[in-house]
């Protein structure tokens, strides 16, 4: 029996205030209880709420503090109502009775109207989630995340609203109601008062986008309000770069049709006059005189004022003094206007601060890459005088391993605690998926229908090991191989691969061949990002059903034992996804080492990536190689022939090279393609994101090349090339990269076909 309530207090869920009941309390203020005990727990445990209450057994308890204690348990979150007794007959014990009422669960979160966005999407968007306490405030939250995810969407007359049912056993239901209202695209964007710089280039330049054609499967057309603003201060810097410092962007009218479908913009622009460089000054702490700080600047006086050469001008002034040990140096510039002329003069002001070393060096977010794959990539080492040139090119060479995702790389320095001349490097990675599964197929007239297919992890047990197994199942040709190579063997700078291989072969018209060898490859630095390669190669070769009744299968047959020396420079800055830098090699293979042929084949390489703007990427390539024979007779199995999703995309495989006329030996006339001893290649790409959250890319491509029996110069169709256009898309998947390229060849000859399609993975560079 309760003799008397001596303090109630209840909470509710949306009352954030004290409910007090009249209290008949004892006149000395204070009670002493026997024990605590909870009525009404079901999911949290009693231990819990005693952590939060300073009341306890054998402890005085005031009003005060068991208000206190009240408070406390309710801002947990998990109850909705919470009252305190105190009973003297229970059991001859004192005890004080705290009566819970929990909050319900959330037994399942669920979403209405989302027709154009999917619900795994927009259950990463909210933070209410199954199972948990129903917290208003949160389902609140939510319901805004998810209008703020429309939005960002293009999705300006989105309304989200949310609805809490009751789905029994003190469980709920919360349910997310969504009204799309269809996607606001941008219509036209206007400029007003641009003489100097075009509508098209200004246009280029913005993030936001008019509607096109590509809107239906990307994010043309697309209003976001975030990259709308940055659009305004973007386009002010856009005209900096191009000489007019004092160029104006008003605030953009933006209006909305009738129909609440489109979005027309306007943006007033006042340009003002184009500056050029008057004169450059240097002053403050100076520890280089003026003949080498001038030394490396891209902008100098006579030239148009650009902010972007500016910007980097002072990256350089700034590495020029970090790599003296000053890593506080600071560089300010300051514009001076030459009065009455549109000329500038512009200030440098140093400030060195002190000389500082590189203390600890640590790594995190690498749960598979170890760490030694990363540090010694590094071109800095604890202790070392701070430099940041060797910092920068420490980052690009983690970047340039392909293992980590766009942009994750981060070199962050600090300085630890009483430790000013010294700065800590934290490198921060996010590991990219590195193994590839790979299939590629494709169907042409040369080679009918083919299935290619590989298995490569290029990160093997986190130690940077190149692994790879590849198979290419064919009507005309079977291919397996396995290699391996290990970059730093025994964590020395010498590389160390190889490779076995076999392939059944009825790919070329003139014979069906075997073939199985295997490559050894030797490789160290000679100079930052080259290396130098020794590959000692075996392969043993046997013609069969030969067709050509030129070629004789016993003397086209045998083994080739050769080694090869190549010198290979790579500065792409990834080598997964290059966006800039190059890449060349240049190699002579002797095939002579015993066995039974000899000869001398040269190949050289380039590779070229540039961002022209935004995310447009140039890829340009071009390669020539060239066959020397020892003797009367060459194999047709080394000699050069092209076409295919490799190389010339608008032929089919062996579409290319010389070829001759000839009666076979089953009685059919037909073309041979008789290989050539010379090639030549060129590719121009140009590639831009399609739905980059996706990793869709479009690709526009145009080949040049050809194949010569002889040499280009004393061949028939010298100096005639032979090319060929097209189009693609690309899906940076995580099995691989999709490539789905149509080829048109230019000046196509009468029994070549009109288009060429294939499906094949990797990257063409």
């Amino acid at each position: 029996m309760i003799r008397w309530i001596f303090f109630a207090i209840i909470f509710f869920n949306s009352c954030a205030s004290l409910v007090h009941a009249a209290i008949d309390w004892p006149s000395t203020k204070q009670i002493v209880v026997d024990t605590i005990t909870f009525k009404g727990l079901r999911k949290v445990e009693p231990q819990a709420l005693l952590e939060k209450m300073t009341s306890a057994p054998n402890r005085p308890i005031t009003p005060q503090s068991l208000s206190t204690d009240i408070k406390n348990i309710y801002n947990m979150g998990y109850f909705q109502e919470v009252e305190a007794f105190y009973d003297d007959n229970a059991g001859g014990k004192k005890t004080l009775l705290m009566k819970i009422k929990e909050k319900p669960l959330i037994r399942k979160v669920r979403f209405e109207g989302n027709d154009a966005e999917g619900e795994d999407e927009l259950k990463k968007v909210v933070k209410s989630k199954e199972f948990t306490i129903v917290d208003i405030k949160l389902v609140k939250s939510d319901a805004q995340a998810i209008q703020k995810f429309y939005e960002d969407k293009g999705y300006f007359l989105a309304d989200v609203s949310y609805e809490i049912k009751d789905a029994g056993n003190e469980s709920n239901e919360v349910i997310f109601k969504i009204m799309e209202n269809g996607q606001v695209k941008v219509k036209a964007v206007t400029f007003l008062g641009n003489k100097e710089l075009p509508d098209d280039d200004l246009k280029k330049f913005m993030m936001t986008k008019e509607d096109s054609i590509m809107g239906a499967v990307g994010s043309a057309g697309t209003f976001r309000e975030f990259n709308f603003q940055a659009d305004v201060e973007r386009l002010g810097y856009y005209y900096r770069t191009k000489g007019f410092l004092q160029a104006n962007i008003f605030n953009p009218l933006v209006t909305v049709s009738d129909d609440k479908r489109w979005i027309f913009i306007t943006i007033q622009v006042e340009e003002g006059p184009k500056f050029s460089v008057n004169s450059i000054e240097f002053q403050g702490d100076l520890i280089f005189t003026d003949a080498e700080l001038r030394e490396k600047l891209q902008l100098i006086e006579g030239q148009t004022y650009n902010e972007e050469t500016l910007r980097q001008d002072i990256l350089m002034l700034t590495e020029k003094y970090q790599d003296e040990g000053y890593a506080f140096a600071n560089v300010l510039r300051t514009l001076e206007p030459v009065e009455g002329e549109n000329k500038v003069n512009i200030k440098y002001s140093f400030e060195k601060g002190k000389k500082a070393y590189f203390g600890k060096v640590s790594v995190k977010g690498n749960s598979k890459t170890r760490d030694k794959v990363i540090r010694r990539e590094l071109k800095i080492y604890e202790g070392m005088l701070y430099s940041g040139t060797k910092l920068r090119e420490s980052k690009e060479n983690v970047n340039r391993l392909g293992f980590f995702d766009k942009d994750s790389v981060i070199f962050n320095t600090v300085s630890p605690k009483g430790k000013d001349d010294v700065l800590d490097l934290e490198i921060s990675v996010k590991e990219r998926q590195t193994g590839q599964i790979t299939l590629g197929a494709g169907y042409s007239s040369a080679t009918r229908g083919f299935l290619q297919a590989s298995i490569r992890q290029n990160n093997f047990r986190g130690l940077g090991q190149d692994l790879n197994f590849s198979l290419n199942l064919g009507s005309q040709q079977q291919t397996y191989s396995l290699g391996f190579t290990e970059p730093y063997f025994l964590d020395t700078r010498w590389l160390l691969g190889g490779m076995v291989y076999r392939t059944v072969s009825q790919f070329i018209r003139s014979f069906d061949y075997e073939r199985t060898g295997f490559e050894l490859r030797v490789g160290h630095p000679v100079y930052d990002y080259t290396r130098f390669f020794t590959t000692y190669s075996f392969k043993d070769t046997q013609l069969q059903n030969v067709r050509n009744p030129t070629i004789d299968r016993n003397v086209e047959s045998g083994i080739g034992s050769s080694v090869e020396f190549s010198l290979v420079t790579d500065k792409r800055n990834n080598s997964f996804e290059p966006s800039s830098g190059y890449w060349t090699s240049g190699g002579l293979e002797y095939v002579g080492l015993g066995g039974d042929f000899r000869w001398l084949k040269s190949e050289i390489e380039a590779r070229y990536f540039k961002k022209l703007f935004a995310d447009l990427v140039m890829r340009t390539r071009v390669r020539h190689q060239r066959l020397y024979k020892y003797g009367v007779t060459f194999p047709r199995t080394e000699k050069f022939a092209m076409g295919g999703p490799r190389n010339m995309r608008g032929f089919g495989n062996e579409g290319i090279g010389p070829r001759e006329r000839r009666v076979d030996n089953d009685g059919f006339a037909g073309f041979f393609n008789t290989g050539g001893l010379e090639s030549v290649l060129g590719t121009l790409e140009l590639e831009n994101p399609l739905v980059e959250e996706a990793g869709l890319k479009w690709v526009a491509f145009y080949d040049v090349g050809n194949v010569y029996k002889e040499s280009y110069r004393n061949s028939e169709t010298s100096p005639h090339l032979r090319s060929n256009y097209g189009l693609g898309m690309r899906w940076f998947s995580p099995i691989g990269i999709l490539r789905f390229e149509l080829g048109f060849p230019i000046a196509k000859k009468q029994d070549e076909a009109a288009s060429q399609f294939f499906f094949d993975i990797g990257q063409n560079f």
